[in-house]
C-alpha cells in the first residue's frame, strides 16, 4: 500500500464513486445511514462487479466478514474473500490497511473516500475507493459497503 490519499464527496472525481455516493445517499431517506436492506443489487448492475459487501460482528473490537468480495475485485487481486474475514488474509500490510478503513467506518459511521496504490498480482494499481457504513438499527454500523475502482494514478 503506497501513496494513500482521502478526498470528499465534494471533490469526486470517479463518476461510478459518485454513483455510489448519491446512491447511499438516496437510500438513507433522512437517517443517518441507510440499512443493508435498503441496498438493491439490480439497481447497481453497473458497479456489481466492483462491490464488497461486510457484515461487522458486535465482537471488541468489532471483526469485518466479507458476505461479498466483488467478481471484478476478486479477479483483479487474484483471491477471493467471500466468506472470509479482514483478519484472515494472509498479506499482512494489506489486512491492516483493510481493518484501519472498515474500522474508521464504523466508528465514524460517516462513508470513507480514498485513492491508494495498490499491489494486484505483483501490478501496482491505482484505486478509487468509497466506503460506506449501513445500519439495521440506524445507530450502530453492522454492514459496510465497499465500492472499489481501478483508476488513473492521480
Amino acid at each position: 500500500m503506497r501513496a494513500i490519499r482521502e478526498f470528499t464527496a465534494d471533490t469526486i472525481e470517479h463518476p461510478k464513486v459518485k454513483r455510489m455516493h448519491d446512491y447511499w445517499l438516496a437510500k438513507r431517506a433522512g437517517r443517518a445511514m441507510p440499512s443493508r436492506s435498503d441496498v438493491d443489487p439490480l439497481e447497481l448492475r453497473d458497479c456489481l462487479g466492483n462491490l464488497c459487501l461486510l457484515d461487522v460482528t458486535r465482537d471488541t473490537p468489532p471483526r469485518f466478514k466479507f458476505r461479498l468480495d466483488g467478481s471484478v475485485v476478486a479477479l483483479a487481486t487474484g483471491f477471493d474473500l467471500t466468506g472470509k474475514f479482514v483478519d484472515e488474509v494472509p498479506d499482512v500490510t494489506y489486512r491492516d490497511f483493510m481493518a484501519a478503513i472498515y474500522r474508521r467506518v464504523a466508528e465514524t459511521r460517516a462513508p470513507l473516500f480514498l485513492i491508494n496504490e495498490e499491489d494486484w498480482k505483483g501490478y501496482n494499481i491505482w484505486v478509487t475507493s468509497v466506503t460506506l457504513p449501513l445500519s439495521s438499527d440506524g445507530d450502530t454500523v453492522d454492514a459496510i459497503l465497499d465500492a472499489v475502482f481501478p483508476a488513473v494514478a492521480p
